[in-house]
């Protein structure tokens, strides 16, 4: 994942700050279900990224939508990040990163 720099205050709270982020590829997938557990995934070709229920409901995805994801290059991961979901019918051009 991204670089990190943590800074621990005199109170002892964690402040973390980005400052290397990872090199990033976009992926557009279809969003489904997990049959057994109920979770919202994203299906981009012969793979399956987890995704947070909370980005899901922000952009009011429901199943079957385009899902615009972002997954680290090179590195094999479960879980991707949604930076847009475009609905059934929508059309919307995607730039690349």
């Amino acid at each position: 994942g991204d670089v990190l720099k943590l800074t621990i205050t005199r109170d002892g709270s964690f402040i973390y700050k980005q400052i290397g982020p990872v090199d990033r590829q976009r992926l557009v997938g279809t969003l489904g279900r997990d049959e057994t557990t109920g979770e919202f995934k994203v299906d981009v070709e012969d793979r399956a990224y987890k995704v947070l229920l909370a980005s899901i409901t922000y952009f009011k995805g429901d199943v079957g939508d385009e899902v615009v994801i972002l997954v680290p290059i090179g590195d094999p991961v479960r879980w991707a990040a949604v930076e847009n979901i475009i609905k059934k019918g929508e059309a919307v051009a995607v730039p690349s990163l």
